[in-house]
C-alpha cells in the first residue's frame, strides 16, 4: 500500500514530530541532544529554512519549522538521514533510527505559533520530567524567555504578543505558565475550520510529485540514494527502485522517465516490476 498523500506548501509551517524506531531512544546521552541541534542549526543555511521551536525528548521530537524554497520532506531526510548516521556510527548498530515517517501538521494561521509551541515546550512537564517550562534544557524556550537573537526565530511569536520586546517576554512566560488543555499532536491542520475543510478536500492536479520525491518517500537512507541515482545494481537497492517505480507508474511516469531519473534501462524496469509481479501470483 502506499503511503497517504501529503500536501505541501512553499511558506508553509509545519509541526514535524520524529519517534524512534519500536519507541527507543533516540538521544541516550547529552551530547547527542546537543549534536541534533548543532545540525539544525547549520542545515538552516542550506536547506533555507526557519525555527519557531524545539523540544527534544528521549525517544522523540518536536519542531516547529517554515519552508521557504525546499519541500519539507527535502529538509527532513537530510536532518533524520544525517543524524541516524551519526547515532548508529556512536553506538556501533544499523537499522532505522526512526519510526517511519516523521509526522507533519500544517499551521496554516500564525495565531495558532503561540499555543502549538506551548504545547512543544510543556511536553516535558507534562511527562513529569520536570515542573515547569523553564526547568527543561533541551527546549527552545531559553530563546524566548531571554529573548535571545539565535537561530530560532523567536520574533514573530513576540511581536504577537506586545510591541515592546520586555512585556512581550513577560507575556510569554506566563502562558507558558498556563497549562496547554489541547493536544496539538492529533490535528491534521492547525488555523482556521473552514480553511481546513478547503484544504482537506482539496488535491493536487495541477502539479505531479517530482521522481526525485518519489524515490525519498520510500524511507531510503542519503547513501542508498545517491548508489540508486548512479545506476548502482547492489542487490539491497531492489525493493527501494520496485517501490519507487510502482509509485511512479501510478502517477503515470513513462518507463522511458523512470528509468532514465536512475540511471538504468528502460528494460530492466519493465523487467523488476514483471519479475516481481509474477512472485506475487
Amino acid at each position: 500500500m502506499g503511503r497517504p498523500w501529503r500536501e505541501e506548501y512553499k511558506g508553509g509551517i509545519y509541526h514535524v514530530i520524529a519517534r524512534g524506531n519500536n519507541k527507543e531512544y533516540i538521544f541516550k546521552e547529552s551530547i547527542d541532544k546537543g549534536y541534533f541541534i548543532k545540525q539544525l542549526k547549520e542545515s538552516i543555511e542550506g536547506m533555507n529554512y526557519r525555527i519557531f521551536g524545539y523540544i527534544l525528548m528521549d525517544n522523540h521530537y518536536h519542531i516547529l519549522i517554515q519552508t521557504m524554497d525546499k519541500k519539507l520532506q527535502e529538509i527532513m531526510h537530510q536532518i533524520n538521514n544525517k543524524y541516524s548516521k551519526y547515532f548508529n556510527a556512536k553506538y556501533k548498530r544499523v537499522g532505522h533510527v526512526f519510526q517511519g515517517r516523521y509526522k507533519a501538521i500544517l499551521v496554516q494561521d500564525e495565531r495558532y505559533l503561540i499555543w502549538v509551541l506551548r504545547y512543544i515546550h510543556q511536553n516535558p512537564v507534562q511527562a513529569g520530567i520536570c515542573e515547569t517550562v523553564s526547568g527543561y534544557k533541551w527546549s527552545s524556550d531559553v530563546f524566548y524567555r531571554r529573548g535571545i537573537k539565535g537561530f530560532v526565530n523567536v520574533d514573530i511569536v513576540l511581536n504577537m504578543l506586545a510591541a515592546d520586546r520586555n512585556k512581550a517576554v513577560k507575556k510569554y512566560m506566563e502562558l507558558m505558565s498556563e497549562r496547554e488543555e489541547k493536544d496539538y499532536e492529533k490535528e491534521k491542520i492547525i488555523g482556521d475550520e473552514a480553511y481546513q475543510l478547503m484544504c482537506l478536500s482539496r488535491r493536487k492536479t495541477e502539479e505531479r510529485k517530482r521522481l526525485d520525491e518519489i524515490l525519498i518517500e520510500t524511507g531510503i537512507s542519503e547513501e542508498d540514494y545517491v548508489l540508486v541515482k548512479s545506476g548502482s545494481r547492489k542487490r539491497r537497492l531492489t525493493q527501494y527502485k520496485l517501490e519507487y517505480a510502482r509509485a511512479a507508474l501510478a502517477l503515470r511516469y513513462t518507463y522511458k522517465e523512470i528509468a532514465h531519473n536512475i540511471n538504468i534501462t528502460e528494460s530492466s524496469v519493465k523487467d523488476l516490476i514483471y519479475r516481481n509481479e509474477s512472485k506475487s501470483k
